[in-house]
């Protein structure tokens, strides 16, 4: 997945956050942090100059613009390739009928050019340098505390469990079978935006994390996500995807997720849309679900995830795949377009990144689904930060969904955030 020409670098007794917080403080960095020993699905960290030439999209044409721009880059591994985010609204883009796109704050899509970075093996706990980068000099310091604000529900608890029950209600008129309902928290911050983000992904960022600078426009992207969109390889064209649905504080004992039926219904319809997605671009026969559901315990939570797996057709390019797939089941629902249209009626704010993906996006891609992702926008300084923080929260609702339980549900997905601030 490395390209031939990668170097080994003698760093292996530093961790990925500890690189990226010995980064350079002026200049903006991207930091793909794979954290926990599941390596067979999250293998690679890459730690990264954000100075390479920019892809910022908006507007009904933006797919077209990233299909072009994505066809001009024809390498097969990671890296050199195309890192940053693509907005939950890009599917209004690819599929109209999803409803009208609300205004946003974030472009559809930003993409930076990496063609020089760091890369560690959680395999085999090695350093590669891509493009001759050095490593930095290893500092171990601890970040000061940022300061912030209640973090509090824009539009409160009872908004939300009303979009709950108007959404238990067009599950009952048959309209859809399940539906991704989600709220927005929000705070003021100062403080060390940068260390405490890499600090936060060290100690218990997802398996597919990130940290992502665009100081230029005084924004910043921090994701703890533990869910796998997708994942490409361009030499052998398979493709993996690991939805995910049911939730339990750790507190709880990992059973009680386990014989939940209605949890259990949840994943099982996302699964089986992420099947039919990966079967409009995938070899006849090539499907298959190596897991239906399997338990996993995940920083604050328990979680439960499927695996799909496939062979991409060889006519079928990375943006024939985001057309198909994007965005990710689990955070719309089930069927994906009438449910996108009920979350368009019933949400009243742009997702943004947020539910999005973020990642790599090439022949070879690793896309996370964007969940557990703050959004940071502010000062142009991420070390001296002043600025908001937003943050989503969402749920799977079922016709056996109780609005005060999946409002407790959502107040446990804040839980990894409250420690950050």
């Amino acid at each position: 997945m490395l390209p031939s020409d990668a170097k080994h670098v003698d760093i292996s007794n530093a961790s990925p956050s500890e690189v990226a917080a010995s980064w350079p403080a002026d200049e903006p960095i991207i930091a793909l942090i794979s954290n926990g020993t599941q390596s067979k699905w999250s293998r690679w960290s890459i730690i990264a100059p954000a100075t390479g030439k920019r892809l910022t999209l908006d507007g009904q044409d933006a797919m077209v613009q990233l299909q072009e721009a994505l066809q001009k880059s024809t390498h097969n591994t990671l890296l050199p390739n195309w890192i940053g985010y693509l907005s939950y609204e890009l599917g209004m883009v690819i599929e109209p009928k999803a409803g009208n796109m609300p205004e946003q704050a974030w472009p559809l899509v930003d993409l930076i050019w990496c063609d020089r970075a760091l890369v560690h093996d959680s395999e085999s706990n090695t350093w590669w340098s891509v493009g001759d980068l050095e490593p930095p000099e290893i500092i171990k310091r601890k970040p000061s505390k940022l300061t912030c604000s209640p973090i509090v529900d824009i539009e409160g608890d009872e908004a939300f469990k009303s979009a709950v029950h108007k959404t238990v209600d067009f599950i009952h008129a048959g309209d859809i079978f399940q539906a991704n309902i989600t709220r927005r928290f929000s705070a003021d911050v100062r403080g060390d935006l940068r260390s405490n983000s890499l600090s936060l992904l060290g100690e218990e960022g997802g398996l597919f994390g990130s940290w992502i600078e665009f100081p230029n426009d005084g924004r910043y992207i921090l994701s703890l996500s533990p869910e796998l969109f997708l994942q490409t390889d361009g030499e052998s064209g398979t493709i993996l995807t690991r939805p995910m649905k049911g939730t339990r504080p750790e507190s709880e004992e990992a059973q009680v997720l386990l014989e939940s039926e209605k949890d259990a219904a949840e994943l099982h319809m996302i699964v089986d849309l992420m099947r039919n997605d990966l079967g409009r671009v995938c070899e006849f026969g090539s499907i298959e679900v190596r897991e239906s559901r399997a338990i996993e315990k995940h920083p604050t939570v328990w979680q439960c995830v499927g695996e799909v797996h496939g062979i991409l057709r060889d006519s079928c390019s990375i943006s024939d795949v985001l057309e198909a797939t994007f965005p990710a089941g689990s955070i719309t629902g089930a069927p994906k377009i009438r449910a996108m249209q009920i979350i368009n009626e019933l949400e009243t704010l742009p997702r943004g990144p947020y539910c999005g993906a973020i990642g790599i996006v090439g022949n070879s891609s690793m896309l996370n689904v964007g969940i557990r992702t703050a959004l940071f926008t502010g000062s142009s300084s991420p070390d001296d930060f002043k600025g908001i923080l937003h943050y989503g929260t969402g749920c799977g609702i079922v016709a056996e969904s109780d609005p005060d339980a999946e409002l407790a549900e959502s107040e446990v997905k804040t839980h990894i955030l409250r420690n950050l601030l």
